[in-house]
């Protein structure tokens, strides 16, 4: 799969057309990491999103294992909107991983750039929450 169709799969990106999903790629980077090391940590600000392209990661809270992530998983989405700290900590796994990352600044210049984008954006977005609010309904006992 390609970067793009990476991102065209998110939804965050996904009501974006073509040529707004290659400048969101332009005003990305790719990043390797190492086996074991912290992508990005609890209470850290101005990271972005991260999008994993290969390999996989572990996420913890508050130094209690919470879940992992693989080959087409993100995180970060709302911080590139509100700029809050990390609510957990992503290290690499055991065979390291490559990722998409997309900056608070990249994103800014995006919309200011096409600010036509931004209920585009905000729909992706909202249908992000949704389903992470549903996921959540799941795993709750009543």
């Amino acid at each position: 799969m390609s970067l793009k169709d990476s991102l065209c799969a998110v939804e965050l990106f996904c009501e974006l057309p073509d040529e707004l999903i290659d400048e969101v790629i332009a005003r990305g980077s790719t990043v390797k990491v190492s086996p074991g090391v912290p992508v990005v940590k609890q209470g850290d600000r101005g990271a972005g999103m991260v999008m994993l392209l290969e390999g996989s990661a572990e996420v913890d809270v508050d130094g209690r294992a919470v879940g992992s992530l693989s080959k087409g998983d993100y995180f970060g989405e709302m911080s590139l909107i509100d700029g809050s700290g990390r609510t957990a900590t992503v290290t690499s796994g055991p065979e390291g991983l490559s990722a998409f990352r997309l900056s608070p600044a990249a994103f800014t210049d995006l919309i200011d750039s096409h600010p036509h984008t931004a209920l585009l954006l905000l729909k992706g977005l909202v249908s992000r929450v949704r389903m992470l609010e549903s996921q959540v309904g799941e795993t709750v006992p009543e």
